[in-house]
């Protein structure tokens, strides 16, 4: 940037924030190495001045003031943790139209208003990086904005939140040891909390809102095609039974919450987030822990893993610093529209076909009257279990619209509890 020093707002000094801090004051010769600049903090916008910090922040650079943080002529560089969709996307905004590099890690806010922001970059000839808003430490962006941009991305399937991996591998170590399969999601849950992973309101993860977001921004950058976050399906683990994980580990799988984008034959997009059975052997099943995984396809490099530590602040604020020194070395974005926000057309699930895994309890009449139904939609596979009065099967490929009409009959007419749960190919 011509200058020794980048001056820098930082919004917010939470978790993240304070992670931020800490990387910024230890690797201070190295970034300089890296970079030719110092990183000058001059403000760190918190919402009280008396709160304890979990990093030592002079006093002298806190402030409640929005408008001076992101307004101050001196400053150069914004980076934007607050999360949530406000104040973040109006100071966002007021920052680069001051003229202004954002660093953000909010993911709701790129996902919702990512178009209208990255637009309004270009406009303003300033740089807005997001890389730290889908998987924590993981350089996804970058690798597919760089490094992996010369290839035509056919499919992504990822594990993007790392909160319900940590539940769902919490339960299946919970059962291993022997807790009972109802309680074994609200003892994994409860833990999440009391680890810092889960918020006291978990809904933004459980309910796979979260993943939703990220998928919604990492399908415009592998595919180039913009992707509005209705487009998205959305279905959380709120539904998964300890009896799920049992059955499918039984039979060779795990279940995580996957969230995939792809190109289908008819050049239409789907991108989607949902439970997922997949097998042991796949490389995102063994992802533990609150790690995230992406799993890539492409016609040049074929496929490619990416996984490590995603949740708290040295994660994040590693991608955050990232940014931070791409906007030091680049601070002119590239002089053309950005791809990724072309319009393109985007299908919904029920035009897809998948296997399920079905797992049905109740009385004899009510599982035979399941069985029926299965039987003449196609299984390949079925096992019982006669004293739980319960049995699990893997049906044959169907698609998504009729399977699930169907099956919102089958409920209702044979009164006992049927789980389904998509198996991925």
């Amino acid at each position: 940037m011509g200058k020794k020093n980048l001056r820098i707002s930082l919004l917010g000094a939470g978790t993240v924030g304070s992670g931020v801090w800490s990387l910024l004051q230890e690797n201070a010769d190295l970034l300089y190495a890296q970079t030719g600049c110092r990183f000058e903090v001059r403000h760190v916008l918190v919402r009280s001045l008396d709160k304890p910090r979990k990093a030592p922040i002079p006093t002298e650079l806190l402030t409640t003031d929005a408008q001076r943080a992101v307004l101050d002529p001196e400053v150069d560089v914004v980076i934007e943790l607050l999360g949530g969709l406000e104040p973040a996307r109006t100071l966002i905004e007021q920052a680069l139209q001051a003229g202004k590099h954002v660093i953000t890690a909010n993911k709701m806010v790129m996902a919702l208003a990512g178009d209208r922001l990255i637009t309004l970059a270009s406009a303003q000839k300033v740089r807005l990086l997001y890389e730290a808003s889908v998987a924590g430490s993981l350089p996804i962006l970058t690798s597919l904005q760089g490094a992996l941009a010369g290839n035509r991305i056919t499919r992504v399937v990822g594990i993007v939140n790392s909160t319900t991996n940590f539940i769902l591998r919490t339960m299946e170590e919970g059962l291993e040891q022997g807790t009972p399969a109802e309680d074994s999601y609200r003892i994994a849950l409860q833990k999440a909390q009391e680890l810092g992973y889960a918020e006291a309101d978990p809904t933004s993860d459980v309910e796979g809102y979260d993943a939703q977001y990220k998928m919604a921004i990492l399908a415009r950058l592998a595919f180039l095609q913009y992707v509005p976050v209705e487009a998205v399906y959305r279905e959380g683990i709120t539904h998964l039974s300890g009896r799920d994980m049992v059955w499918a580990k039984r039979l060779g799988y795990g279940i995580k919450l996957l969230g995939t984008a792809e190109r289908l034959p008819d050049g239409r997009l789907n991108v989607r987030v949902h439970p997922t059975l997949i097998p042991l052997e796949n490389p995102l099943c063994v992802i533990r822990g609150a790690f995230s995984g992406v799993w890539l396809q492409g016609n040049g490099f074929q496929d490619m893993l990416m996984h490590g530590m995603a949740a708290g602040a040295r994660p994040t604020a590693s991608a955050v610093v990232g940014d931070l020194i791409e906007v030091a070395r680049h601070p002119k974005p590239l002089p053309i529209p950005d791809p990724s926000l072309q319009p393109g057309e985007t299908a919904p699930i029920e035009s897809l076909t998948f296997r399920y895994f079905v797992r049905a309890q109740g009385t004899e009449p009510a599982l035979e009257s399941v069985r029926r139904a299965l039987g003449e939609w196609g299984i390949l596979r079925l096992e019982e279990d006669p004293e739980a009065g319960e049995f699990v099967a893997f049906t044959a490929p169907l698609q998504e619209g009729y399977f699930q009409e169907q099956m919102a009959k089958l409920r209702a007419q044979s009164g006992g509890a049927i789980q389904v749960i998509r198996v991925l190919e």
